[in-house]
Parts: structure tokens; sequence; C-alpha cells
């Protein structure tokens, strides 16, 4: 499921990024906006608007600096092995077709990245959402004490 969800999360839309290059069409339209200037400041009017003025820290600016900066961390190599087994290994099941694959560490880092960027969205937009970077640790130990028994 993790391979699924991170593939489709950082899934490309080259046809809306005609400027891309090839090894940059990973890029998501959310991700690749948050990168332009104009996208950040009706962004920070948008919330401003929405909520106040920004009188906290970390500000507004500083949580798009935070998010490109964690963005930046994505190995695009890793990512492109985790889509060809999406594609190839899991959508397709043609196991035998499947060359390129991702260890469960690289995984789990993609995990980490993603978690890391949605809590730093979170926080930005100020959503209602519970989403707690301790999340997936909690729920790989229950999972465990479920799975453990059974065997």
């Amino acid at each position: 499921m993790a391979v699924l969800r991170v593939a489709l999360l950082l899934d490309g839309k080259p046809d809306v990024l005609p400027d891309c290059e090839q090894d940059d069409r990973a890029t998501t339209v959310l991700s690749f906006a948050l990168k332009e200037p104009a996208v950040q400041a009706a962004l920070l009017q948008y919330l401003e608007g929405k909520h106040g003025a920004d009188h906290f820290s970390p500000s507004r600016t500083d949580l798009l600096e935070k998010y490109s900066l964690i963005y930046s961390e994505i190995d695009w190599s890793v990512y492109s092995r985790l889509r060809h087994l999406r594609n190839l290994g899991i959508a397709h099941l043609t196991l035998s077709e499947v060359t390129r694959s991702v260890t469960m560490a690289e995984l789990r880092a993609m995990v980490g990245i993603i978690i890391r960027l949605a809590l730093t969205l979170q926080h930005l937009l100020q959503t209602n959402s519970s989403l707690h970077e301790t999340d997936p640790e909690e729920c790989r130990e229950q999972i465990k004490a479920v799975i453990k028994p059974s065997f």
C-alpha cells in the first residue's frame, strides 16, 4: 500500500508542466506550483485573508521555505524505481518484467519525507487534520502486536 500511495502522491503531470525535463516529470503540480514566487505570494495572501496576519513563529514564509527544503530531500532515482515497481509489479502484476525495486529503508525514507511535507502543509494551511509525526511508528507497533501472535 505504501508503494501505491507514495507513487500516487509524487506522480507527475507532464502535460501540465510543459517546460519540464524528463527527470523533472516526477514533480507534482502542487509541489511544482509552490516553487513559483507568484503562487507563494497568492497562497500567503489567501491565508492572510482567511486567518489574519501572520504573527506567530514559524511564519508562513518560513513554513514555505521548510516545505521546499524537505521537498529537495526527495531522491528522484528512488522514486523512479518505486514507480517502476508500482507500474509493473503491483498495478499490472507483471513480476517477470520488474527489473528495479526499492529497499524497505528507501520506502521508509520516502514515507518519512511525505509525512514531513504533509505536517508542514498542515501547519501552513491551519487544517483541522490530526496527522502527527509519531503516527507511522505507532501504527507499525500496533501492526506488529497483531501479526506476531498469528505466527
